[in-house]
């Protein structure tokens, strides 16, 4: 069975990342809970970070902070890593696809390997980056992905139909429940609340 994750709002902590290099730029507020976090751009929710502090953040971390993708904290706790360790003994084969960029130090591809290995001891996976998902699903062919962004869902569901994509619901897009629940055409698009019941899907599923 394959699996295909996104990482930044599902399995790692990129806002607190974020934040932190905001915070020793312009004294803005650290956010280590992303409960905290109401919208997708940074000016939308109240945070004090305008259109260009938040360039400057951006510049900082591609010019002066070489490890920035690898020092992210995990989202998740250390016992949903280790399901996906064990899902990986039972033949399942994990799939990490992302838009990140290149930054400071190594290659975004790079801190990114770097940091699934550290966090989840996985030793078959693939990291993709990219921008477009849906098209990357269907060639992979991926059975269950789960993203926090609602129009990547949408674009898996079309551009990958015989995937089952879910939505991690946050705070910050919440606003998307009511029409992915009601829409005829994303039928093939759920809803769960955690990494943990994303899991419990994939693995009750492959029972039968």
């Amino acid at each position: 069975m394959n699996i295909g994750f996104d990482l930044d709002g599902v399995l790692a902590n990129f806002h607190y990342g974020f934040s932190k290099v905001a915070n020793k730029l312009f004294g803005s507020p650290i956010v280590e809970d992303i409960n905290e976090v109401r919208a997708y751009r940074w000016e939308d929710w109240g945070y004090p970070l305008d259109k260009k502090q938040h360039n400057k953040v951006w510049r900082e971390i591609d010019t002066n902070i070489n490890y920035f993708w690898l020092d992210l904290e995990p989202l998740v706790e250390n016992i949903i890593f280790e399901r996906m360790k064990n899902m990986e003994k039972d033949n399942h084969n994990f799939f990490f696809i992302t838009s990140r960029k290149d930054t400071a130090g190594k290659s975004a591809l790079s801190q990114t390997k770097d940091w699934i290995e550290s966090c989840t001891a996985l030793k078959n996976f693939s990291v993709i980056p990219s921008h477009r998902k849906g098209g990357i699903l269907d060639r992979a062919e991926i059975d269950y992905f789960i993203d926090d962004l609602p129009e990547n869902v949408i674009e898996a569901a079309i551009e990958a139909p015989k995937c089952e994509s879910f939505l991690l619901v946050r705070p910050y897009n919440a606003y998307s429940i009511e029409f992915i629940q009601k829409s005829h055409k994303f039928k093939n698009i759920g809803i769960v609340y955690s990494v943990s019941e994303f899991l419990d899907i994939v693995e009750k599923n492959e029972k039968f």
